[in-house]
């Protein structure tokens, strides 16, 4: 029997298996070299030969060698070349001993390329508007790449705008539209290598100035703040910068007074001076360029007054005032009177031809100067005259005084008689009106009293007064003051007079009598002795008393001339004097009575007014009327309630219309039964209330009905029984109708308009 036994020999194997490796060049390069089948046990001395079969040393950390051996476990021998160079191209081989004798060897074929790489292409590139630009591209690589275009990721074909050239792509007469983002591959078909660069394509638009935007010339006024604003489109948005032609300074940064806004052009000036005149250019730019625009500034100079004298001229003649004012430009000048709100107009005033006001300019001063003429003066021009002076800087005004010289008058004096009695001391004044001021001399009679020591004269123009103490009758008569001024003179007399205790009262009557009130009348005296009534006094006692036990009431003129608080049934005698600043007048007049008893109230006098030519009030509202009257004298008992009846009145309005048209021509008796006739017919829906508070005078009816005539019905109540009644007709309002009253809450108004009604309402009962 036979027996075969194959043993397999080793070999070497290189990794990366292929034969042929392709790298680039600046790149680190590992090849390994291993034993693999076979007893590898008896493989020795591994190692690598370069491209001239030269054996390549292990690296060592003295020499550090680009190209060096190293062990690598498992069992393997790597080739290392560090920063792979265009000359280390070529074979490699690894050999080994095997068994002592036999050499094994494995090579591998390195080749190197240069990998792409981009020489000139940035990423953000700027072309100019309307001009031709290259988008740049510019790439090495070896093999030599090639390069294609994508513009927005759409392959480049078929544009005769754009035209591919070995360093970029040409962009002929740029356009707005041609923003975007440009690829530029680059590509080796025999490495495999692709690379991209993606380019920011922005076009550029250089500056421009909107002419019909930008001003040419701006004023400003001295002292204040102002700003010019300077805009341009362009792309990107243009920065700005202002400068001073005059100094060629950068405004920006080289004055506290400028700031410069160089992302909106504006130029903020702080302060204008008049050195300010003058031009002014803003400088716009981009990376496409820059343009520029000149603005004049004309600094306006506030108007100042330099003078305005005041004049001083005697009526009848011409008044000249002049006002002279400065400013840039130079300003107009007008004047106005203080107590006139409307200024006077250059040239002769149309409200009064004496009045001119003219203008003219010094310009070698640079002045204008404004006159104000007034022919013939006359006394109502003395005052204030405003110099108005005015340019596109503002308005300033200053005063001046014309003052119109005139001989005295009295026209002011305040008195021409005065009176005393009982020697009281008085003053007598007068006042002369003059310019310059009167001299003031005294006289009584026709007799200088000047220096007379029975008399105290307290200043001697243009008011004096001289104090009089009548000791005696001769000095009762005419003073006389005597003004003098330069102008002329003029003399004004007071008169004293003395005056005396008013003549007894002529007369007195009985008005109305209650169980506890008089109302008199009186016939006043027949002089009041030089002074005017005060008052009246009345002096009342019982029958049984003496006058030293009376009682006084005291009226003021033109009251309501009423005792009150008197004694049912009882008799009095009364008698009256009157009051003046002197004293009174002897005790006359004497009224005597005996009261009546006690009763039922008086009837309330209805306050209301009617609306005429209707018997009947109108109420404001369309629900509701406040109904109001005077409190009765209640006849010796205590009121205590009032009863009100309303009703809906039912009968047409003529014959109210009727029974007030029969007042006019038959008596009062009659009238009063033809309207209590009209008013007791024809009434439904009546209601009752009582009122318990004595002391109210008014009451609000609610939830009636609108556009209705009413009927009311008052009696007062006290322990004796009722008053007759008191009646009204009123109508309300449509419904929804608001008085204009009531848009105001004027508290005043309605208060007067109830003293009138009240007042009215007085009138009207007198008159029945």
């Amino acid at each position: 029997m036979l027996v075969s036994v194959v043993c397999d020999e080793p070999e070497l194997r290189i990794l990366p298996s292929s034969a042929t490796l392709i790298k680039p060049i600046g790149h680190q390069t590992l090849v390994t070299c291993r034993p693999f089948g076979g007893d590898i046990s008896l493989i020795s001395n591994i190692r690598w030969l370069d491209t001239k079969n030269r054996t390549i040393e292990p690296t060592k950390s003295e020499t550090k060698s680009r190209i060096s051996v190293e062990d690598m476990p498992p069992d393997s021998l790597a080739l290392i070349i560090s920063s792979l160079q265009e000359n280390d191209a070529g074979t490699y081989t690894c050999v080994a001993s095997y068994a002592g004798s036999k050499i094994l060897s494995k090579s591998v074929e390195i080749h190197t390329i240069v990998a792409v790489t981009w020489v000139d292409a940035p990423t953000e590139q700027y072309p100019e508007l309307g001009k031709d630009y290259k988008v740049r591209c510019k790439v090495t690589g070896k093999p030599a790449p090639r390069v294609e275009w994508r513009v927005n990721g759409v392959t480049l074909s078929g544009n005769n705008r754009l035209i591919a050239e070995t360093d970029g792509l040409l962009i002929q007469n740029v356009e707005v539209t041609d923003d975007g983002t440009y690829t530029c591959r680059a590509f080796v078909f025999d490495t495999g290598e692709l690379s991209e660069r993606h380019i920011k394509v922005e076009v550029h638009i250089p500056p421009k100035f909107d002419e019909n935007e930008m001003k040419n010339s701006m004023e400003f006024v001295e002292g204040e703040s102002a700003s010019i604003t300077c805009k341009a489109e362009g792309k990107p948005s243009p920065t700005y910068k202002w400068i001073r032609s005059s100094t060629k300074e950068n405004l920006g940064i080289s004055s506290d007074r400028f700031s410069v806004n160089e992302h909106t052009g504006v130029l903020q000036i702080n302060k204008v001076t008049r050195d300010d005149n003058g031009d002014f250019v803003c400088f716009a730019s981009n990376g496409a360029g820059s343009v520029e625009h000149p603005v004049r500034v004309t600094v306006i100079i506030k108007p100042h007054v330099l003078e305005i004298r005041n004049i001083s001229v005697p009526t009848g003649q011409e008044g000249v005032l002049e006002c002279r004012a400065t400013g840039n430009p130079l300003p107009v000048v007008t004047f106005r009177k203080l107590s006139s709100e409307t200024p006077m107009i250059a040239g002769l005033q149309p409200n009064d031809e004496r009045i001119v006001v003219h203008q003219r300019e010094d310009r070698e001063k640079q002045q204008a100067i404004g006159t104000l003429a007034i022919s013939p003066l006359r006394t109502t021009d003395d005052g204030l005259y405003e110099c108005i002076a005015r340019n596109k800087g503002g308005n300033v005004t200053s005063n001046g005084h014309i003052t119109v010289e005139f001989p005295p008058s009295f026209a002011h004096t305040p008195m021409n008689i005065s009176w005393s009695w009982d020697y009281r001391p008085v003053n007598l004044t007068c006042i002369a009106d003059s310019i310059p001021n009167a001299t003031i001399t005294w006289f009584l009679n026709e007799r200088m009293i000047q220096r007379d020591p029975n008399f105290v004269i307290y200043n001697k123009g243009p008011q004096s007064t001289i104090l009089v103490t009548p000791t005696d009758k001769k000095f009762y008569g005419a003073y006389t003051c005597w003004a003098k001024n330069i102008h002329g003179e003029a003399r004004y007399d007071i008169r004293l007079m003395e005056a005396h205790h008013p003549q007894e009262i002529q007369q007195a009557k009985f008005e109305v009598i209650t169980a506890t009130t008089v109302k008199f009348n009186f016939v006043e005296p027949r002089t009041d002795g030089g002074r005017p009534i005060k008052a009246y006094i009345a002096q009342y006692k019982l029958e049984n008393q003496n006058w030293p036990e009376s009682r006084n009431k005291t009226w003021p003129v033109d009251a309501a001339y009423i005792i009150e608080h008197l004694i049912p049934q009882a008799t009095y005698h009364f008698r009256f004097a009157a009051l003046n600043e002197v004293g009174y007048s002897p005790w006359a007049a004497p009224l005597h009575t005996t009261m009546p008893r006690r009763s039922n109230p008086e009837e309330p006098t209805i306050l209301n007014l009617a609306t005429p030519p209707n018997r009947f009030a109108e109420s404001s509202f369309g629900d509701r009327f406040e109904i109001r009257w005077k409190k009765p004298a209640d006849n010796g008992e205590y009121i205590d309630r009032y009863d009100l009846e309303y009703c809906i009145f039912t009968g047409p309005i003529s014959e109210v219309k009727r029974a007030d048209g029969d007042s006019f021509k038959e008596n009062a008796s009659y009238k009063t039964s033809r309207l209590n006739d009209v008013l007791a017919n024809e009434v439904k829906d009546c209601k009752t209330l009582e009122i318990r508070n004595n002391e109210l005078t008014t009451y609000s009816l609610e939830h009636l009905e609108p556009q209705t005539l009413y009927k009311i019905e008052l009696r007062a109540h006290n322990a004796i029984g009722f008053s007759t009644p008191g009646q009204i007709l009123f109508r309300t309002a449509r419904d929804g109708f608001i008085p204009p009253q009531d848009l105001s809450t004027d508290s005043t108004a309605r208060a007067t308009f109830s003293s009138v009604a009240l007042l009215v309402s007085l009138v009207l009962l007198s008159a029945l």
